[in-house]
């Protein structure tokens, strides 16, 4: 269930984000990915879903790979929902009751719950993402940034979730002593591409 990104390179009109850009993702490893901003991360990333088309090159995916993506961008198809609807538009086969316990675990305090998502802070917009996030199914997490806005406890919350995760991550995080003890390797984006 490998993941092989080959030559990949993406432009924005004469910016070059990514210039043959080759790496492979083994099964059930944890990848910490780092470089200066600017320097295509994020750009990576979203080429890895499908958000973005590459100039050049070809992303390969095993048969059973399931991704997962993360944005860092705190954006809400509709900012006047509730938290709480958010779940439940998101997991529509679970009970109210599953619904608010997952809620509760995820750390959104009950003030928060019935917010409007477009109202709180960062930190407890985050908290909604990744906690819906993690009740998808997938075996691929592709984490841009998910540290920021968070607190020192969500922060060992998702580094206690993520030890645990039984498939493959590759985590974008400008706070590499959040992930160095536990990645399985740390590579920097600019050494990844060639000429």
């Amino acid at each position: 269930m490998s993941i092989v990104i080959n030559q990949v390179s993406k432009n924005f009109g004469p910016v070059q984000a990514l210039q043959n850009v080759s790496l492979t993702l083994e099964e059930g490893k944890i990848y910490g990915l780092l470089g200066r901003n600017g320097a295509g991360k994020s750009t990576l990333l979203k080429t890895l879903v499908g958000e973005l088309s590459p100039l050049g090159g070809s992303v390969w995916y095993g048969e059973t790979v399931i991704p997962g993506y993360y944005a860092q961008e705190l954006l809400w198809p509709d900012p006047e929902q509730k938290a709480l609807e958010i779940f439940r538009d998101a997991l529509p086969s679970y009970t109210e009751q599953e619904i608010r316990r997952i809620v509760f675990r995820c750390g959104i305090s009950s003030e928060h719950v019935l917010q409007k998502v477009g109202t709180l802070s960062g930190g407890e917009q985050a908290k909604i993402k990744l906690g819906v996030l993690m009740q998808r199914p997938c075996n691929f997490l592709l984490l841009d940034e998910p540290t920021n806005h968070l607190d020192r406890k969500a922060k060992e919350s998702l580094r206690e979730a993520l030890t645990t995760f039984k498939g493959t991550v590759l985590l974008v995080s400008h706070e590499e002593e959040f992930y160095r003890d536990f990645a399985w390797r740390v590579v920097n984006i600019e050494k990844l591409s060639s000429d």
